[in-house]
């Protein structure tokens, strides 16, 4: 194995915030989108999980979580105090503590919110309210600084942005407006905005045992 190895899906946030590492921190690696309506079997074989992203190292370890790879490509990152830009000591407990807040309960009422029927019709009205809370409290920190914790990106923007995103665009779908204001508006455009995300939601052909390799970033 000459490279590690991610298996992701484009439009997953989880996959997006791994790739948005990777890219950051300049690490290159095999690309494997699939289809997670027919997931290959190399890939069911692989992850305990049967989510994306997954990363499989040269050595064959396997990482399963999102917030794992990101840490990870922290740690093999080439670039010069990248640890101290992007995890600095003295917001640890912070950062943590907001990622936290977004996997754990802004993801639970975004996904009954945008997919209501698949949660038996669950109360969309209800979801909504209550992942708006959210969004007005993180609209509040971006309006003292340009990212969560201060002028520079820390993780905690790397792995809360493509969940925002996630849910402006159910938002839109559902004819919704006034949902962002300013200060959250201008921090979601600012990563979407950057030179790097054509990169990053670049559209690999799915990948099967025989497909060729491909790689992430592309370029």
């Amino acid at each position: 194995m000459t490279n590690d190895i991610l298996y992701s899906f484009r439009r997953c946030p989880y996959a997006i915030r791994a790739r948005w590492a990777l890219l950051i921190c300049e690490i290159k690696v095999e690309i494997r989108e699939i289809d997670l309506k027919n997931k290959p079997l190399d890939f069911l074989n692989q992850s305990k999980t049967k989510t994306v992203p997954i990363l499989i190292k040269k050595d064959n370890e396997v990482i399963e979580e999102s917030l794992e790879i990101i840490l990870w490509a922290l740690s093999e990152s080439k670039k010069e105090n990248i640890k101290l830009i992007y995890l600095p000591d003295n917001k640890k407990e912070d950062i943590f503590e907001i990622i936290n807040e977004n996997d754990n309960e802004f993801k639970y009422h975004l996904d009954r919110f945008k997919y209501s029927t698949r949660y038996h019709n669950s109360n969309e009205e209800f979801h909504f309210t209550n992942a708006i809370k959210f969004i007005k409290r993180w609209n509040q920190l971006l309006s003292e600084n340009k990212y969560f914790f201060g002028d520079n990106q820390t993780i905690a923007d790397w792995s809360i942005w493509p969940f925002v995103r996630q849910f402006r665009i159910a938002c839109e779908s559902q004819k919704r407006t006034n949902y962002f204001e300013p200060s959250i508006k201008n921090w979601l455009d600012s990563f979407e905005k950057n030179r790097k995300f054509k990169s990053l939601m670049y559209k690999y052909e799915l990948w099967g045992p025989y497909s060729r390799k491909n790689y992430f970033p592309s370029d």
